[in-house]
């Protein structure tokens, strides 16, 4: 009898496995009462702080 490695096929990186690459970054944060009050009746809470941030930040720049 021969040595002969045998190829598992069981493991091992498939393709299309595992967490698709974003380009953007997760932050989180405490909201006081009132912006949680303000929050709360806003149906798109990530698109409603990305313009708000947005819209200071051109205001103090500009």
């Amino acid at each position: 009898m021969e040595n002969q490695v045998e190829k598992s096929t069981r493991g091992g990186k498939r393709e299309g496995a595992g967490r698709k690459k974003t380009t953007s970054k997760r932050y989180g944060f405490n909201a006081p009462k009132e912006i949680e009050m303000i929050l709360e009746g806003v149906s798109d809470k990530t698109a409603y702080i990305i313009q708000a941030i947005q819209e200071k930040f051109d205001r103090e720049k500009g």
